[in-house]
């Protein structure tokens, strides 16, 4: 069966209120059940919930918004008079009626006993009232807090999802700008009518063409690509520059661990050693290029050390696409990276750790 809340609600407190008022006369049903005027309880009662529920629905409930505490004790004052003044009017017409032990008396004697009995009774049930509402007022605040940060928090990641699915477009929009088959099959052509004639360009051209593939390789939904396509890339890319520079390149690269199986942001790794290759100094055969990686079950590191070239001016060198890089790590792994970089007077060192491939 489905409740709605607000009947969910009123069951919940009618239930409670039939266990408190068993609660206050267990000892009556257990000694003397015939002694409980069931009449006069539930009228009593009945007056105790309004007194509960004006002060914490109505009197406590406006106490945020006006802030008037000496308005508020005068609430309280004229609900307790009521109070009494009810009482009063149920003693000497009501209850009678339904108790013959009291329709020969008068009416109740006005006696400091009867003020206290239920001035007690009305301060009693406005002091559970308060803490009720003071209760429901932190639930509530709690739920509200509680709201908030889960808007909060989906909203950040709407954000995360709206920035990758740009990126992700971004990338869509310059790879479509050219016909992947169109180049691909032009070099495919050159390669096999250079080739007879010089197998170091042909071979040059077969490289290119693989990196050119590369530039073009589907990423998955999420924008990330093999990890193990994009370090073979970067072995073609040393081989090009190697052609181009007649292997005078100076050059250690290698990568420890089982690359299968994990993915990256597509060029992150490539991006990097581009940098190396274009500020470094890579003839000093005494201080080569060091690239090296290891993969170690989900995790990868990944470090390059290179001299610097001393005619670039610092400015211009390799704080170029760093901040890109930074960007788009923070997009995809958040807290699951390193980058540090550390660029003295002549020597470049960069190491990236990225977890949870």
């Amino acid at each position: 069966m489905n409740i709605n809340l607000p009947a969910r609600r009123l069951l919940t407190h009618l239930l409670i209120w039939i266990l408190y008022i068993f609660y206050e006369i267990s000892i009556l049903l257990f000694v003397s059940p015939s002694a409980i005027n069931w009449t006069e309880t539930l009228l009593a009662f009945i007056l105790n919930a309004a007194i509960f529920y004006i002060n914490a629905d109505f009197i406590l409930s406006r106490l945020s918004s006006h802030k008037n505490y000496a308005f508020v004790f005068l609430e309280i004052v004229v609900l307790i008079s009521l109070y009494l003044l009810i009482s009063y009017g149920l003693s000497l017409y009501v209850f009678p009626l339904v108790d013959h032990d009291l329709q020969a008396q008068k009416g109740p004697i006005l006696t400091k006993l009867f003020f206290a009995r239920h001035i007690w009774r009305a301060v009693y049930f406005l002091g559970l009232s308060t803490g009720y509402w003071l209760t429901k007022k932190t639930v509530n605040a709690e739920r509200k807090f509680r709201l908030l940060e889960k808007e909060q928090y989906v909203q950040n990641l709407n954000e995360k999802e709206l920035k990758r699915q740009m990126a992700i477009s971004h990338l869509a929009f310059i790879k479509s700008q050219i016909n992947p088959h169109f180049l691909h099959n032009t070099l495919s052509f050159f390669y096999s009518n250079i080739y007879p004639l010089s197998k170091q360009l042909a071979e040059s051209i077969l490289l290119l063409s693989e990196m050119m593939r590369y530039s073009f390789h589907p990423t998955d939904k999420d924008g990330l690509i093999e990890l193990s396509v994009e370090l073979k890339q970067i072995e073609n890319y040393i081989k090009l520059n190697q052609l181009r520079f007649d292997n005078k390149l100076h050059i250690n690269f290698d990568i420890n661990g089982n690359p299968e199986g994990k993915r990256i942001i597509s060029f992150l790794l490539m991006t990097l050693v581009e940098n190396a290759f274009k500020y470094g100094d890579l003839m000093d055969e005494h201080y080569p290029l060091t690239i090296t990686g290891v993969i170690n079950n989900n995790k990868l590191q990944f470090q390059i050390i290179n001299k610097k070239k001393q005619n670039i001016h610092e400015f211009e060198s390799h704080g170029i696409g760093i901040k890109n890089i930074e960007s788009q790590l923070k997009l995809m792994y958040a807290n699951d990276y390193k980058l540090e970089i550390d660029a003295a007077a002549y020597e470049y060192k960069c190491m990236l750790e990225l977890k949870n491939l």
